[in-house]
């Protein structure tokens, strides 16, 4: 146990030698730590000890760790989900390459096939959504063994599985935003963002991650009911990308409501409608 030396006054010196001798203490150092002890129990709120320790709350009731995980996200880059009637677009922006050694595609950073007709992608610290993107894949084994794999349902297990981390003892929150786009039990197109709160919430066009604002603005002025796919995904990438870039800047993936399917975007394709998008 770390050593802490105090200076007193003489007679509260005094005063404990003479509680020492009374057998309320072996010593006086025994008697401060049960001092000490009985002070921080009457404490009405929690002393922090670390904040992947412990949950802490402000006065006004908000949760730091939250907080914490929040601003780690945002600086994850940039994720972006379109809904449209032929389907979902999901978008990543990739970093920049920081060295001519770093293999591409990175496999913790790429849109994810959750299943034959549901696809993900996050953004945050990236070990945070893969683990989630494997609980991901595990409840949409338990549900095709229950019957069918519902979009819904998965979100609805997903937050179940988040919101512990953002309150639990000797945990903290997952500091990722995840977006699954793809088809419900009806067959019809259904985008959700889950954030580190354990929250989900359906959206038509969502997006998450560095340029947040100008990335909404970009979505509120070009977002349409009756967008196509190619419309939806020109719409994704300039959301995601904000600015003239290169296709390979950014992952693309589509669950095309014709053929049920989750599929990534080849370069070739991305090319293909580049002038349209940053004209």
């Amino acid at each position: 146990m770390p050593e802490v030396r105090v200076i007193i006054p003489s007679d509260l010196e005094r005063a404990l030698e003479a509680l020492v001798k009374a057998g309320f203490a072996g010593n006086k150092a025994e008697l401060a730590r049960t001092a000490i002890t009985h002070f921080l129990s009457t404490v009405p709120t929690q002393l922090q000890k670390g904040y992947d320790l412990e949950t802490a709350f402000s006065p006004d009731g908000r949760i730091f760790q939250l907080e914490y995980a929040v601003e780690s996200m945002k600086r994850g880059g940039s994720i972006v989900g379109v809904r449209c009637q032929e389907g979902v677009v999901l978008a990543k922006e990739l970093p920049k390459k920081e060295a001519e050694l770093l293999v591409l595609p990175n496999p913790f950073a790429q849109a994810f096939r959750i299943g034959e007709n549901i696809g993900a992608v996050y953004c945050g610290i990236l070990s945070d959504g893969f683990f989630i993107v494997e609980e991901a894949r595990k409840q949409v084994e338990l549900l095709k063994k229950e019957g069918s794999v519902d979009i819904e349902t998965l979100a609805k297990r997903l937050t179940l599985f988040m919101q512990p981390f953002a309150q639990k003892k000797d945990v903290r929150p997952f500091a990722v935003a995840l977006i699954i786009g793809g088809l419900d039990s009806n067959h019809e197109p259904r985008l959700f963002l889950l954030n580190s709160a354990g929250l989900a919430h359906e959206y038509k066009a969502c997006n998450v991650g560095i340029g947040g604002e100008e990335s909404k603005r970009i979505l509120k002025e070009g977002y349409k009911p009756e967008l196509g796919l190619d419309e939806a995904m020109m719409l994704t990438i300039k959301a995601a990308l904000r600015e003239k870039k290169n296709p390979e800047d950014v992952l693309v993936a589509v669950v095309d409501a014709k053929t049920g399917k989750f599929r990534n975007v080849t370069t070739e394709e991305k090319e293909r409608l580049w002038d349209k998008i940053f004209p």
